[in-house]
């Protein structure tokens, strides 16, 4: 079995590489590629290839290779950026990509990367797993061309991740195993996905880390303050005023002590109306008694000389 490639892929290969690095990008790798390699790196001999025209799958994973390491350091960085390049493309035409769905988005992009190989057996498996999803991808038998189509898919992942618009983001990571390759993909949510009833709980939970942020001055001066202040009470329950006649004689204040509150005085009937027992009272109250004014005797006044008036006055 010959395996091929097909040329259409590698023309958008090229086409992608101009749009990402300049026209210099294609003069460059057309003064240093082998020249054998020479007519698949030509662009303008691409362009007039028909829709069928393949080239050996040898050739095609060297120029590739070649190429990253061009213009790169061999990383996979420039086929990456190649591949989010192309994957963009073929979101956007045919309505590939589901809004807030990755996975959904990633599924649809089989074809994408399947495609170009023509009598070639290829590896394709998209499972989910806790975090997210994983892709395993490869070229059965083939290390070299699943190592370019590792760094093919990487890119196409990331161009799925700006079309879906899921909002979780992701961390990508990829790992290559001989003709096996695999992309994990996480989702970086803020929030921890719940727990259903029939999980047990974690055997321990890391508790948030809180900043101490040290008092201010005018908090420390309110602390002290505070520390030396009398504590307050509260107010001593009212006493109804309750007439003297309804208490008990021994809830009865003695003579000595006044109330605190104000009672009111009875009125009294004057001394002439009173009997004789009560005109002379045994006992001093607050009230204050008018003093009837004296008169003097008109024959006393008389009777006083001159003199005795000067010394009554003096």
């Amino acid at each position: 079995m010959t395996h091929r490639l097909r040329s259409w892929f590698l023309r958008g290969v090229l086409e992608a590489l101009e749009r990402q690095y300049g026209s210099a990008a294609l003069s460059l790798l057309t003064a240093k590629v082998p020249r054998r390699l020479l007519p698949h790196a030509s662009l303008e001999r691409l362009r007039t290839s028909a829709a069928l025209d393949t080239l050996s799958l040898d050739d095609g994973e060297e120029l590739l290779l070649f190429i990253d390491s061009l213009l790169g350091d061999g990383g996979g960085r420039v086929l990456e950026a190649i591949g989010q390049d192309l994957a963009a493309k073929a979101l956007g035409q045919g309505g590939v990509a589901k809004l807030g769905d990755l996975q959904g988005t990633v599924a649809r992009l089989q074809a994408f990367l399947d495609h170009p190989f023509v009598d070639t057996p290829t590896l394709f498996e998209l499972r989910r797993t806790d975090r997210g999803f994983s892709l395993l991808v490869g070229v059965v038998g083939r290390p070299r061309a699943t190592r370019v189509l590792k760094h093919l898919a990487v890119g196409a992942v990331s161009a799925a991740e700006r079309s879906a618009r899921e909002g979780a983001g992701m961390k990508l990571s990829s790992d290559l195993l001989a003709d096996r390759a695999t992309l994990s993909v996480a989702y970086q949510r803020s929030e921890a996905p719940a727990r259903r009833e029939s999980e047990l709980p974690p055997p321990s939970v890391r508790r948030t880390a809180q900043s101490v942020r040290p008092p201010s001055l005018s908090e420390e001066v309110e602390r002290i303050l505070s520390s030396h202040r009398l504590p307050s009470y509260p107010p001593p329950p009212r006493v109804p005023n309750l007439p003297k006649s309804w208490l008990p004689p021994e809830d009865k204040p003695p003579g000595s002590e006044r109330p605190s509150e104000v009672q009111a005085v009875a009125s009294r009937a004057p001394l002439s109306e009173r009997p004789p027992t009560e005109r002379l009272p045994t006992e001093r109250t607050s009230e204050v008694q008018p003093v009837a004014s004296r008169a003097v005797s008109a024959e006393s006044a008389a009777d006083r000389t001159p003199t005795e008036r000067r010394r009554s006055k003096g």
